[in-house]
């Protein structure tokens, strides 16, 4: 934790008066403020890593039409041995800090949000996954390569045997089904989730937080969605909205294989730190992902 107070001193001296500073919700890696900076209403987020800015200052640039809105980052600095970074702030209110009926709501305009975002031209990059915010190209020379990081063969750390013996015959089986996947070129935001998405009284959709942004297969957003709303229901009414197509088997594959690989990242996540109840919880969702779905339906979760 940096400060607050330096946090404000410093973005006094770069960009201009400093009013109206709160607190506000803080991310798993940054702490974060709300103020008003010469007359405009900032975020403010700190951070140790300037990677993840980079890159919003980068989605900031995109153009992705009426309907959808990307903060516009106005600074980026050091602060202390971490980053801060200034940018402006979204009206409307975080999806995951609406009531239920509002989230139903709001589920079709997301859906097409998400559309948006992988109709969006990439032009003149190359690579694939993870974006380099000083070219726009992917870090990886493919797409098979960049799902197939943070999957772990090993799961020695896990205690209990049965669930041991589990994620290492699952994650095998899911390496070697991402090994076999082609090359996809859309973007890709990489972390659709409710406390990223922003709804405005207008209807327009903010997409914040752009540090898991790739170069890939558009499906990944939806199969991010599909793991994720079986564990947060929040979740659940952009993930049937996204899902409201026709899918051929082999795009029901894929989004099985990506929610996998999803929940194997988390299980990993979460056996690095203390939190049990996360893991066990990541591993129960793995368990209940079926084999061979035949339509999108064995994919969503039940609803309530």
């Amino acid at each position: 934790m940096i400060d607050a107070g330096l946090v404000r001193e410093r973005i006094a001296e770069e960009i201009g008066p400093v009013t109206a500073w709160e607190a506000i919700t803080e991310g798993e890696n940054s702490q974060a403020y709300s103020a008003v900076v010469g007359g405009r209403e900032v975020v403010v987020r700190v951070n140790l890593r300037r990677e993840g800015f980079d890159l919003d200052a980068w989605a900031g640039a995109l153009r992705l039409g009426d309907g959808v809105a990307v903060p516009e980052v106005i600074a980026i600095g050091a602060i202390d041995q971490a980053w801060c970074c200034t940018s402006t702030r979204l009206p409307g209110t975080r999806l995951c800090d609406l009531d239920m009926s509002a989230v139903a709501a709001a589920a079709p305009a997301i859906a097409e949000a998400l559309h948006r975002i992988s109709d969006m031209p990439l032009t003149g990059v190359s690579g694939f996954g993870g974006i380099d915010p000083s070219t726009g190209n992917g870090r990886s020379p493919s797409w098979a390569g960049a799902v197939a990081w943070g999957v772990p063969r090993s799961w020695s750390a896990i205690a209990d045997r049965a669930d041991r013996a589990f994620l290492e015959s699952l994650a095998a089986g899911v390496l070697a089904e991402v090994e076999a996947l082609p090359d996809f070129s859309d973007l890709v935001h990489g972390d659709p989730s409710a406390d990223n998405l922003i709804v405005g009284e207008d209807g327009t959709i903010g997409v914040i937080d752009w540090e898991g942004a790739m170069i890939g297969d558009p499906l990944w957003d939806l199969a991010y969605q599909l793991f994720w709303s079986r564990a947060w229901p929040v979740m659940a009414p952009q993930a049937r909205a996204a899902a409201a197509a026709d899918f051929t088997s082999e795009a029901l594959n894929r989004l099985r294989c990506y929610m996998l690989v999803a929940g194997l990242r988390s299980a990993s996540f979460y056996l690095s730190g203390t939190r049990g109840p996360e893991l066990d919880l990541m591993i129960d969702q793995l368990r209940a992902i079926p084999e061979a779905p035949k339509a999108i339906a064995e994919l969503l979760p039940h609803a309530n």
